[in-house]
Order: structure tokens, then C-alpha cells, then sequence
């Protein structure tokens, strides 16, 4: 049946209704993790270890954000989660497909992007327009703000009807509410769309004028919850149970601390935008009382930017008898001891914090001081005392960074005696370190998509080739896993100890040869970072 109004026109004209949208999560990058969520919801992934299965996440909150924003708009919204049935290639196209026919001639079927499948999710939308010319198409999602230059006249030759560019949840009521969804602000028709040129797109005054367009919600209170309801919740939890699955919220965005190479600050903004405290205790109440879920990670870009409004969030939780076992990611200095206390009563038991490196110019370089680091470690040996799990985690790859700041930061890790993750320098498009990487030769202007996953290294810094980098990331890894874990080992008894020696003879295998890497290197590689001449690849 026809899901427009009677007599009107489709595709570019005039549209007074949208009544039936399916979205779409792409198929899975193979053999890697499908991390949507993360970095801002650009998305990060690693190649999954041999012996690894892989875990399907939910879908990213943007996804279920625009989902509500149509439901109240009066629109019938199916999600397809192709990550979640594990299809690939036409078996994928197919399900759409399934999908559409359900829905009807005149459906609306949006395509969420990341960066690191993107140039897969691209191909993949296009062959469901081809497929389903009647059906219109439109992309989304947080790696379009940066990218779209570089691949919208591709999306316009396959015939994608729209890009969304901003937040989707921030502009599809109008969407919907538009005779013609070219004029709402943030529509993008990419067959009409002149993008940057060749030159032009690596012109950082240029590309950031058109970045300042992105859409943004303006208050968060504004929004619908999200549409936990449409999703088949039992099949991403473990054995079907959702009192074991964990889910995303968020309770802010934005982050006025604005490091130069984190993506938050350029996609969410530097103006730290709050939900309301009431809404935020709604939400979990309504996952705790409809699905048993309490698990929760908060994905705000600084939970705690605001200590007034994390302590006020956390009476509220105590109050409300809100079930909670939460993760949060802050700058863990910036809370006091009631505030974490508030905290550890309200259902946090997990604090990620970025220590990110321990060397005085690499932490310059970020636009941060080194001084913070000492404020560091009392804090974090108050959250030990009351009981938080902290997770630090490190970046390495600035342009200044050499072995000696490499070992200087894993060094630093192991004394805080916290669970430590390591990435690599990824200069995502548009951020302040993307810009300096450009101009100091230290990154070629290609797009490398695939590539940017906070794994894979793709900025030298001037002591350090990408493949130095690669194999720094697991010399620190190894430098700090193998003793935490030892050392719990240890406290837990003989047969403990005895099983962490067993389960981890490949990591001490690992860690000698990145210390072997690491000493033939250093007799190669310049340690002084005074020069401005890149070292070869």
C-alpha cells in the first residue's frame, strides 16, 4: 500500500508525510569489532584476536534517538540491525529488501555510517537504492561531518535521495513536517551538493566553515527517550537474559575541555549541554522496571564536567531506588570526595578516566598540563578506597612523542595500578590534531577511513614511523597488563598465580619481542624531537 499522500510526487518533490521509515545498522566489518558508539559515534574497531567471537553492541543512541523523534512525529519505525543477524553481502541486501516490501512503496530507509566501515556503508546503501529506486535513501550518522566532501558525489551517483548533516534527532521532525526536505537546514542533497575540491578539502579555514553548519539538539530535555522498545533486546544479551545486558544512556554532551585530537568536542561541541536530571532517573527506572536492565554505561563525552549536576544526578538516583551498575567517563580529578561517594552510592562502580600520556610536551600538545597528573593519582587512589574499578587510558602518537615518553606514560600507568588501555593517535578529520598533522607533513592528505580506528596507526611523529607506533601501543599494553593482572593473581592464592601463568605464557612471549622491537629501534631512531623533519615510514 502506498505510505505517501494520495497524488503527490516522490523523490526530490514534494513529500507531505512520511509515515513508514526503516533504519538501518550496515553489515560488520569482518574479522574486526564494530564499536559504533565510541569516539563521539564515529566509531572505533580493532581486529579481533584469533581466538575472539565477536559481541554485537546495540545500536548506536543516535539510531534510537531519530527513531523516537519519528515515532512522535506519528511515523511507523522499524530498526534493522544487520550487525545484530550477523548477514553480510546480498543475504544483508535481502533482509532490507524483506523490509521494504513490509513497509510498502514509499517508504524512507536511512543508512547509519561510522568511519571505519564507511566506504563498506557507502556501497551498501547504494545498492539498496538500486535495488529499491521507489524507496527513499538517506545517510547519517557522526562521521559525516568531516568526511562528506570526500564521498558525496559517489553517494549522489547511486542515487541517495539525502545526508543528514548534524544530529538526525536534532532535525527529522522537520523533516518530516517539510513539503520539501531540501529546505529544513541540514538536508543535503548530494546530487545537487558542490562539494569542497581536491585542494579545497584539505583547507582547514574552508572546511571548517562548512563543519559549522552541523546540526546540533539545542536542549537535551527536548528529546523523546530513546526507542529501547523496537529493539529485540533478549537476542543482544548474554543467554537471552537483559538482566545481563548493558546499554548506552547519556545524561550530557559536549565538552568545553576540548582536547586536540578527541573527536566530542568537534561533533558535540565545546557547550556542555545537560539532560534533565529527572528525565536521566526516568530513563533508568523505566529499563529497570520494563526489560530488568541496570547495567549501564553513560556515553558522555565528561560525565563530570559539571560536579554540581553529577552529585545532584546521583541523589536523585539514591532517592528514586534506581537499580544501577554504571561505567562513566570523566576527568576523574574534577570530583570531590562527597561527589564520589554520591556516586559509589547512587550504582557507579566503573570510572574511565583519559591520563592519556605522562610526558610534559606530548600532554602540551593535547592542550593539557602535565601538573594534572599529580592531582591524578590522590584521586585515584580515593575512588581504590571506595571501592570504584578505574580504567585509564592512554593515547600515543602526538608529534612529540619518542620511545622515552612512550615508557615515561606506561611507567606512570603501572604506578596508578589501574586496568590500562592504550590506542594510537588517530587525527580524526576536523579536530585541531588532524589540522597540525596536515601542515607539519606528518600525515598524507588521503582519506583513510578504514584506517581511523584508534588502532590502526596513520600519523608519524617526528621520532616515530606508523609501524613504531603500531608496535609501541603493544609494548605498553604488555608493559601494564601482565603485571596488573599478575598481582591479582597473586593476592587471590597459589592456584590463582598458577593460572595467570598458564593462561598468559603468549603475553610474555608478545612482550619480549616488543622489548626486542623497541631495543633495536632505539639505536635507529632520532630521540630527540627538536627537528621538524619526519622520520621515514
Amino acid at each position: 500500500m502506498s505510505k505517501t499522500v494520495p497524488g503527490e510526487t516522490r523523490g526530490h518533490e514534494r513529500i507531505e508525510r512520511i509515515e513508514q521509515l526503516l533504519l538501518v545498522n550496515p553489515p560488520a566489518l569482518v574479522g574486526r569489532t564494530n564499536e559504533r558508539s565510541n569516539s563521539g559515534g564515529v566509531g572505533v574497531s580493532r581486529r579481533l584476536k584469533p581466538w575472539e567471537k565477536t559481541q554485537t553492541e546495540l545500536p548506536p543512541l543516535d539510531m534510537l534517538y531519530l527513531a523516537a523523534v519519528a515515532e512522535r512525529a506519528g511515523a511507523h519505525v522499524d530498526i534493522v540491525d544487520l550487525l545484530l543477524a550477523g548477514l553480510q553481502e546480498a543475504a544483508a541486501e535481502e533482509a532490507c529488501v524483506e523490509s521494504i516490501g513490509r513497509a510498502g512503496t514509499g517508504s524512507w530507509l536511512g543508512v547509519r555510517l561510522s568511519m571505519p566501515s564507511l566506504q563498506q556503508d557507502l556501497s551498501f546503501a547504494g545498492r539498496l537504492k538500486a535495488r529499491s529506486p521507489s524507496t527513499v535513501v538517506f545517510l547519517f550518522g557522526a562521521a559525516v561531518m568531516t568526511t562528506m566532501d570526500h564521498w558525496v558525489e559517489r553517494a549522489g551517483r547511486a542515487g541517495i535521495d539525502y545526508v543528514l548533516f548534524g544530529e538526525p534527532e536534532a532535525l527529522f521532525a522537520n523533516v518530516m513536517r517539510a513539503s520539501d526536505p531540501r529546505t529544513v537546514p541540514g538536508v543535503i542533497d548530494p546530487r545537487a551538493y558542490q562539494p569542497l575540491s581536491d585542494a579545497d578539502r584539505y583547507d582547514e579555514a574552508k572546511a571548517m566553515a562548512r563543519q559549522r553548519d552541523w546540526i546540533r539538539v539545542g536542549q537535551l530535555d527536548t528529546l523523546p527517550p530513546p526507542a529501547w522498545h523496537l529493539l529485540d533486546l533478549p537476542r543482544y544479551a548474554p543467554d537471552g537474559d537483559t538482566t545481563k545486558l548493558g546499554v548506552y544512556l547519556q545524561a550530557s554532551r559536549g565538552c568545553p575541555i576540548a582536547c586536540t585530537m578527541c573527536p566530542y568536542a568537534l561533533l558535540e561541541g565545546t557547550v556542555w549541554r545537560r539532560n534533565d536530571v529527572q528525565r536521566v532517573v526516568s530513563e533508568i527506572k523505566y529499563l529497570n522496571q520494563t526489560f530488568g536492565i541496570y547495567r549501564v554505561r553513560f556515553r558522555d563525552a565528561n560525565f563530570g564536567f559539571s560536579r554540581k549536576y553529577a552529585l545532584e544526578l546521583a541523589n536523585a538516583l539514591v532517592a528514586a531506588q534506581a537499580k544501577l551498575s554504571a561505567s562513566i567517563e570523566s576527568s576523574v580529578e574534577v570530583f570531590d570526595e562527597p561527589t564520589l561517594r554520591a556516586l559509589r552510592a547512587a550504582g557507579v562502580e566503573t570510572i574511565t578516566t583519559g591520563v592519556e600520556t605522562n610526558d610534559d610536551a606530548c600532554m602540551a600538545s593535547i592542550g593539557q598540563k602535565i601538573n594534572i597528573n599529580d592531582k591524578l593519582r590522590a584521586r585515584i587512589e580515593l575512588c581504590h578506597e571506595l571501592g570504584f574499578h578505574v580504567y585509564g587510558t592512554y593515547c600515543l602518537g602526538t608529534p612529540e612523542e619518542s620511545w622515552a615518553s612512550v615508557e615515561k606514560t606506561w611507567r606512570f600507568a603501572q604506578e596508578l595500578d589501574v586496568e590500562s588501555g592504550f590506542t594510537v593517535m588517530t587525527p580524526f578529520p576536523g579536530t585541531p590534531m588532524y589540522w597540525r598533522a596536515l601542515r607539519e607533513g606528518l600525515l598524507p592528505k588521503r582519506m583513510q577511513f578504514s584506517k581511523w580506528n584508534s588502532y590502526s596507526s596513520t600519523v608519524r611523529t617526528y621520532a616515530l614511523s606508523t609501524t613504531d607506533l603500531d608496535m609501541a601501543r603493544w609494548w605498553a599494553r604488555m608493559e601494564t597488563i601482565i603485571p596488573y593482572r599478575e598481582k591479582r593473581a597473586r593476592a587471590e592464592g597459589l592456584r590463582s598465580r598458577l593460572e595467570f601463568y598458564a593462561s598468559h605464557l603468549p603475553h610474555y612471549a608478545w612482550r619480549a619481542a616488543c622489548r626486542g622491537y623497541v631495543g633495536l629501534r632505539k639505536w635507529t631512531t632520532p630521540t630527540s624531537t627538536e627537528h621538524r623533519t619526519p622520520v621515514s615510514q
